[in-house]
């Protein structure tokens, strides 16, 4: 396999798909605090359509070296990593949330609650950890399944739970499925993207295609269309496009540089953030919820958790356990850093 190369879009895209995740994790503790205005729900129910499509995406284009590793070293390295970090996380996060006061259904507890929400009808904001060792276990499993076979299969698939059968039982599970496709996409798309990104065009057609995305996510959510089978696919298709050709736009500029710095840090902040934002809201509901502070909260809160998560990482990276399974060697990118986008 060819060396790879780090594009710097490829942050900056992770970056703005992290800071969306926050928000939607900012609205749900807000809200639910009765400090979130509620606009905010309609359009957190809009950038759902968006944000997961193109975070998984993403991890595709990284994951190329990953499935093609021996056996041995992708389960030490990757896959049992993944999972001893989410099951720490999960933990961590199921223990805060079970015994801090919030205005909301209370959690199942005990090591039933846990094994629950953790393992078998999973809830909680770690998921996309528990998915991205599932995928990589799929896309080494699959690695010989022509591509033109494997990505219709995944979009039935993806296009049948859409409108969402399983969120009942557990919204993670029935995202897993929805979602696969998108990773599989950026795993055997690879090639193709980098050459499409090399020749992105100039900021009006850019922006152009942003704007008409967010529009049908806006058209989509307004009109509940999200329970036709095939609609979240085709928004997520159109997201991914769009937010890829936003990203190399923006990454050379001090909005794209800003959000690359979030990209290069993504897990410290992904596991910390949900946690901190629960604890950050039982502060903001001292105030008085007045009408400022309900239009102004989610973005207050993904501002302070970004000031407390961002540092994290120093502490965190010299626990060996915190960011990594004790078995598993340092976590590495997949990817070598250059801040030129060179085809590959």
């Amino acid at each position: 396999m060819p060396p790879t190369v780090r594009l710097s879009w490829i942050d900056t895209a992770r970056g703005a798909a992290i800071v969306l995740v926050m928000v939607h994790h900012a609205v749900l503790f807000a809200g639910a605090e009765g400090l979130a205005h509620h606009g905010w729900t309609a359009v957190d129910e809009t950038l759902r359509l968006l944000r997961m499509p193109l975070f998984f995406f993403l991890s595709g284009l990284l994951a190329v070296r990953a499935v093609h590793r021996p056996w041995p070293d992708l389960l030490r390295r990757r896959i049992t990593g993944d999972l001893w970090v989410y099951l720490l996380w999960a933990t961590a996060a199921f223990t805060v949330f079970t015994l801090v006061p919030y205005h909301r259904d209370p959690l199942p507890a005990g090591p039933r609650g846990w094994l629950e929400q953790t393992l078998l009808l999973p809830g909680n904001g770690a998921w996309y950890l528990l998915a991205l060792a599932l995928y990589l276990l799929a896309g080494r499993l699959l690695r010989t399944v022509p591509t033109r076979l494997l990505l219709p299969a995944a979009a039935l698939v993806s296009a049948a739970f859409g409108p969402g059968p399983l969120v009942q039982y557990s919204f993670v599970w029935n995202d897993v499925l929805t979602l696969f496709v998108f990773f599989a996409a950026g795993l055997r798309l690879r090639d193709l993207t980098l050459a499409a990104t090399a020749r992105t065009p100039g900021w009006t057609p850019t922006l152009a295609a942003t704007a008409a995305v967010g529009a049908l996510a806006l058209t989509v959510t307004a009109l509940s269309l999200v329970q036709v089978p095939g609609v979240r696919l085709l928004v997520g298709a159109t997201a991914v496009a769009a937010g890829t050709l936003l990203a190399v736009r923006l990454a050379d500029t001090a909005p794209g540089r800003l959000l690359a710095g979030i990209g290069a840090r993504t897990l410290p902040v992904y596991v910390t953030h949900e946690i901190v934002l629960g604890l950050l809201v039982l502060a903001l509901a001292t105030l008085d919820a007045g009408p400022l502070l309900t239009l102004t909260a989610p973005v207050l809160l993904v501002a302070a958790a970004l000031a407390v998560c961002l540092p994290l990482r120093t502490p965190l990276s010299r626990l060996p356990w915190a960011l990594n399974a004790p078995w598993a060697a340092p976590r590495q990118r997949e990817v070598r850093p250059t801040t030129v986008p060179q085809q590959v």
